[in-house]
């Protein structure tokens, strides 16, 4: 007997995508014909799974590595340690949430051409991908989120099959698929056709020549805070201190503990305010909406992915809309999208659906 781990959703999905959840812009889905430039090629596969081993399983022993040298006394944890890091995670995050996601993949405002990119060159920093591509892949999310053909779901294998939705094993091999196993899995990384989700990006010459200049701009991540450090220790064990905390240390808690968590417990943990046909939710808000600058409202996002804006209640902190909010007032971005009070109410879930979800997550169902 198998435990069905997604029944408890059931009573506030939607049967299918409804017009909000599908207003993606920049897809060219009848296009045969990829851009130039753009290949699928197996051969290409090496450069990935080089790049996945380095995300994957440096970071975690650079952060090791920096306790065992505070530890041994060789060199101790800063605040100009710190520092360097909270910078550099601002900078990455701000370039990631701000500009791939809410700008460029979603096209929830519009900006200067000197914020754009800025915040294409700062989400490069991240070690997330570069931009066109990262926007096509968030693209197919939306369009196919926890359904066969969603890149990173919980419930979805790589090939399409939904036994990640049958049993406990398998939903903790979901976990690990959707927060880190996808990007070592072509299904999900070089899909066919991929360009056909963001040929409108292709069409921005700055964008496109940041996208296509990447792996300067990801080392350029490592690169400055390691000259920070040196010059702010004013030594060269600063600058290796600089670079761990700067760089490798700041992915560990950048994308292993805070950004990637929202492919996962943001499908699985939390309140779902909103109807919607996928299994998002608001997860653990006030514990990660401040790392990852108000992505983990989740739910209010893939309710309305259009809007510029994660939050709709005052207790609720976005701050990718506070840095919004700030440029807008320089002029820097204007046309800041978001759902009326009518569309809102109209997707929210009611008090007796409410209900209706608490009894059903008392007795779940069995195959």
């Amino acid at each position: 007997m198998q435990t069905n781990v997604r029944t408890h959703f059931s009573e506030s999905l939607l049967s299918s995508p409804d017009a909000s959840e599908l207003d993606i812009p920049g897809e060219d889905l009848s296009a045969e014909a990829l851009p130039v430039g753009v290949t699928d090629e197996p051969a290409r596969r090496a450069v990935d799974r080089g790049l996945a081993t380095v995300v994957t399983f440096v970071p975690p022993l650079a952060f090791a590595l920096v306790l065992y040298l505070h530890y041994t006394g060789w060199a101790r944890i800063t605040l100009i340690d710190v520092a360097i890091y909270a910078t550099m995670h601002l900078l990455a995050i701000a370039g990631v949430e701000v500009g791939y996601h809410r700008l460029f993949a979603h096209g929830s405002y519009k900006a200067s051409r000197v914020v754009k990119m800025a915040l294409a060159i700062c989400g490069s920093f991240a070690f997330q991908g570069p931009v066109i591509w990262w926007a096509a892949v968030h693209r197919k999310h939306h369009r196919y989120s926890d359904r066969p053909s969603d890149p990173h779901s919980i419930y979805i294998k790589p090939d399409g099959r939904e036994d990640y939705n049958q049993g406990i094993l398998q939903h903790m091999l979901g976990f690990v698929h959707s927060h880190v196993g996808w990007i070592w899995t072509p299904h999900s990384t070089r899909f066919s056709g991929w360009g056909t989700y963001v040929r409108n990006l292709y069409r921005d010459k700055d964008l496109f020549r940041i996208h296509l200049y990447y792996p300067y701009f990801l080392a350029a991540g490592f690169v400055l805070p390691a000259i920070a450090g040196g010059l702010l220790h004013g030594t060269w064990k600063g600058v290796l201190t600089g670079f761990l905390w700067g760089g490798f240390v700041r992915v560990f808690f950048t994308n292993h503990l805070s950004y990637w968590t929202i492919n996962t417990l943001s499908h699985s943990v939390g309140p779902r305010p909103f109807r919607t046909a996928d299994h998002s939710t608001n997860s653990i808000p006030l514990l990660f909406a401040v790392p990852t600058l108000g992505q983990s409202y989740h739910n209010n996002h893939h309710a309305f992915p259009y809007s510029s804006r994660m939050t709709y209640h005052w207790y609720e902190l976005d701050l990718g809309l506070v840095i919004l909010k700030t440029l807008e007032a320089f002029g820097l971005v204007w046309d800041l999208r978001a759902p009326t009070a009518a569309a809102k109410e109209l997707k929210r879930i009611k008090p007796s659906t409410t209900r209706a979800l608490g009894r059903k997550l008392e007795t779940p169902a069995s195959n």
